[in-house]
């Protein structure tokens, strides 16, 4: 018999991940697929050469405490070394305000937990991080969408829906947003802060792209706003270094975190202690900087390429805002187009993307879709993206 609940059964798989399987199904047939589908990072640039020497530091150092049961609340030293990276975003955080998770997903699942009772109401962007809104329907909320702007989330529609009642909080992505790409403007950043101390609630910050940025810039982060404890920050070296280490950290008021410590005592405890000394070694070691000024260079060069095909070869009425940063292209081709009717029609080109209705909690984004402009070399972008325009305008000519 298997096991099963009401919150078990209600679980769905996530949209994405469902799609990287169709690819390595094809995969496992011998039928290799670009992929401009998932939300990760580019393995060719994760430093492993450098994590292999941390790796053998550690071991050879620090055994004893490696492999020990550790704090709840993180690494000491990894909290102090992200203490001095909040700095870059305009934050002042002692160590005491960071909790290390595994992962900022794991983080945003606290939150949810800790604030969300079924039927309370969660403020979201339109279109959303699609992870996001799995882990918070897990909790039973109504999901209002809140619409995008190109300088960020439409802050005159948020004030309307929080005018209609107290909201547990409010989600945002405000740097090179997952799936628009979009950057909420400096003067929004504060006016959404204040919105939420005049309508009682709580702003989650979710921020692993923000140093990502093509100009070499970093916005304030919208907690560099707060005066009253109502952002908490999520934090992600998964795009920045590489994902599977899992390292991730919520930065709030120190007895939020408090509170957030006990929620992981009854989770898992601690985060892997091994994981945890690899960042902090890697990133107060002096290579960060540098790897990040690399992958940043590379990838706005690969996202350039691929806005030049898409003008060359996209149907001419799509519509799309250059990103500034990050590792998603965000667009809208219109013409009555249906993404997800598309998708197989692509797919069987061997060639995959997300239908931008995943993107929606509540239905819309139709003819939309998001591209990953990282993880193909430049001549590869160019000539699959050629390949997708091209079968979009068949497509469309087919139903004519």
């Amino acid at each position: 018999m298997a096991v099963s609940s009401e919150f078990l059964d209600g679980l769905t798989p996530s949209a994405i991940r469902d799609i990287t399987a169709s690819i390595r199904e094809k995969k496992s047939r011998g039928i290799d697929v670009v992929n401009f589908a998932g939300g990760m990072p580019d393995a060719a640039y994760f430093p492993v050469k450098e994590l292999k020497q941390i790796t053998d530091e550690i071991i050879e150092e620090d055994s004893g405490d490696l492999f020990q049961y550790a704090a709840t609340d993180g690494y000491l030293p990894l909290r102090e070394a992200l203490s001095d990276l909040m700095k870059r975003y305009q934050v002042a955080a002692n160590p005491a305000e960071i909790l290390i998770t595994s992962g900022s997903a794991q983080a945003l699942n606290y939150l949810s937990r800790a604030l969300i009772c079924p039927g309370d109401t969660v403020l979201i962007e339109e279109p959303v991080y699609v992870g996001a809104v799995d882990t918070l329907k897990s909790y039973g909320p109504k999901l209002v969408g809140i619409p995008m702007e190109e300088d960020g989330m439409d802050l005159e529609e948020l004030e309307k829906a929080l005018r209609k009642g107290r909201a547990s909080f409010i989600y945002t992505v405000p740097d090179f947003q997952n799936p628009s790409g979009s950057t909420m403007s400096v003067e929004k950043r504060e006016r959404l802060v204040r919105l939420a101390e005049k309508y009682d609630t709580y702003i989650i910050e979710d921020s692993p792209y923000s140093l990502l940025s093509f100009s070499g810039g970093v916005c304030p982060a919208v907690k560099s706003f707060d005066r009253e404890g109502r952002v908490v920050y999520l934090g992600s070296v998964s795009k920045t270094i590489c994902p599977g280490l899992r390292v991730g950290w919520i930065c709030a008021d120190q007895e939020s975190v408090r509170k957030l410590i006990y929620l992981k005592q009854r989770d898992d405890l601690q985060v892997n202690n091994l994981a945890q000394r690899q960042v902090h070694r890697y990133l107060t070691g002096g290579s960060f900087d540098a790897h990040l000024q690399e992958v940043c260079g590379v990838y706005k060069q690969r996202m350039e390429s691929m806005l030049e095909a898409v003008r060359a070869y996209f149907p001419k009425d799509a519509v799309y805002i250059p990103p500034r940063g990050g590792i998603f292209l965000w667009l809208e081709l219109g013409g009555g187009i249906d993404a997800r009717k598309l998708f197989p029609y692509i797919l069987n080109r061997r060639i995959a993307f997300v239908p931008g209705s995943f993107f929606y909690a509540n239905g819309g984004g139709k003819s939309t879709m998001r591209l990953n402009f990282c993880t193909n070399e430049e001549a590869v972008i160019r000539e699959k993206i050629r390949e997708m325009g091209l079968a979009i305008q068949a497509w469309q000519a087919e139903r004519k």
